[in-house]
């Protein structure tokens, strides 16, 4: 690949990144948008874009967001859990890409934040 073209893709990929950004806020902006979803406005400011879909135009973006449920309100346990989500922009569908339980892969549930062993 030249100079020229590395330069291209970088500057290519850096406008898709914006739009996707873009994309993201306005898909927070409404709890209409996250209807039939986990996510809730306040949870946008913890959700990073991981993937973009699309090499001249943006059709879809991936992003993450690490949560910390509780399987019921006086639960002890404690996890931090990795989501991806994908949002299509054509089709305008929000869907759940996967989760990983970060706290499980250590061996056990997580400890309260806070705690001391």
């Amino acid at each position: 690949m030249t100079w020229f073209a590395a330069l291209k893709q970088f500057f290519r990929q850096r406008k898709l990144r914006q739009q996707a950004r873009r994309e993201l806020l306005m898909l927070f902006e409404s709890e209409e948008n996250l209807r039939g979803t986990s996510l809730k406005m306040h949870h946008r400011g913890r959700c990073d874009i991981v993937e973009l879909e699309g090499d001249e135009e943006l059709k879809a973006f991936v992003f993450q967001i690490l949560r910390h449920p509780r399987p019921h309100p006086f639960s002890k346990q404690h996890h931090l859990v990795a989501e991806r989500w994908r949002y299509d922009l054509h089709a305008k569908t929000l869907e759940r890409a996967g989760s990983l339980n970060l706290s499980r892969l250590k061996g056990g549930d997580g400890e309260p934040p806070g705690s001391f062993p």
